[in-house]
């Protein structure tokens, strides 16, 4: 009697367990950077709680860390850059853009150089990292402000932190770097030249693999939702949020009260034009060899 009992809480475990398969958590990779704080304040702040749904987001200290963690499915969607994503996509990785972010490249020069604007970066090296938004914004900036081909001389200086101590050093007079590592710069007497908010262009995109984008539809929605009351409160009084930059987005302390916030957007798509633009310009570097346009990349159902 008790052997039957028990082979019947089994198979009725087993029955509530196949009609009731438990929830996956929506997972969302985010980097040190001023486009994810919209999403650090909505899970301080206990948007994505209230939703009822698992919303999950894991930090990242570097765009190879989050990415590998996209191939090997371990998260459902980051927030990336338009580059990223033709990269995936010309590699068989089933990946859509949701939603565009606001990202902020800054192009400085060093604190004892003469440089100060444009005209002054001819033929002068520009540390960057290759095949990437920031050789990309770079590459905008300069021709956008009345450089050719044959002035434009670059070095490429992949990590991070090591093109920030070059240029403090000295060593080379100018780079491209992201926030809020430009600020640190700045703070410490580096010259901005430019930035890539001047472009009208916002390269820096949120994406969702397109397994998540079918099967975890509601806490995608959710996870905007929460998003978007983020944005307002941080449009509204960003400095109540400024222990956060350290506390939680891994911000260096030194820039705590020095940060400038962005005008942070509601969620909507990303624009035709920059993401045109920049298939343009991978082409022309022969970094991908599919043929793709912009709605082969675009997922609209979540945002306007």
């Amino acid at each position: 009697m008790k052997k039957s009992l028990k082979v019947s809480l089994v198979i009725l475990v087993l029955l509530i367990v196949c009609t009731f398969p438990a929830a996956a958590a929506l997972k969302v990779g985010i980097l040190p950077d001023a486009d994810s704080i919209p999403l650090i304040v909505a899970e301080e702040e206990g948007f994505f709680a209230e939703s009822g749904l698992e919303i999950e987001i894991v930090s990242f200290n570097n765009p190879i860390e989050r990415d590998s963690a996209l191939q090997a499915d371990a998260i459902d969607g980051a927030i990336s850059d338009v580059l990223s994503v033709l990269f995936f996509v010309d590699n068989g990785q089933n990946v859509k853009m949701t939603s565009l972010t606001n990202g902020r490249y800054v192009l400085l020069s060093g604190k004892n150089t003469e440089i100060r604007d444009y005209e002054d970066l001819k033929n002068v090296e520009i540390a960057i990292s290759s095949n990437t938004i920031i050789e990309y914004i770079t590459d905008r900036l300069v021709k956008t402000n009345g450089l050719a081909d044959e002035e434009i001389a670059k070095v490429a200086i992949p990590k991070i932190p090591v093109r920030l101590q070059i240029l403090e050093a000295g060593k080379v007079k100018a780079a491209c770097l992201p926030e809020p590592l430009a600020s640190v710069l700045i703070k410490n007497g580096a010259n901005k030249i430019g930035e890539s908010t001047e472009l009208g262009e916002a390269p820096g995109i949120m994406l969702f693999k397109e397994q998540a984008i079918e099967k975890k539809e509601r806490e995608i929605e959710a996870f905007y939702t929460a998003y978007s009351k983020a944005v307002e409160l941080l449009n509204e009084d960003s400095d109540r949020y400024r222990d956060l930059l350290i506390e939680k987005a891994g911000f260096p302390e030194e820039i705590k009260e020095s940060f400038v916030f962005p005008e942070y957007d509601k969620p909507r798509l990303p624009q035709e034009n920059t993401v045109n633009l920049v298939i343009d310009w991978m082409k022309k570097k022969e970094l991908i060899e599919g043929q793709y346009t912009y709605w082969d990349l675009i997922e609209k159902s979540f945002v306007e």
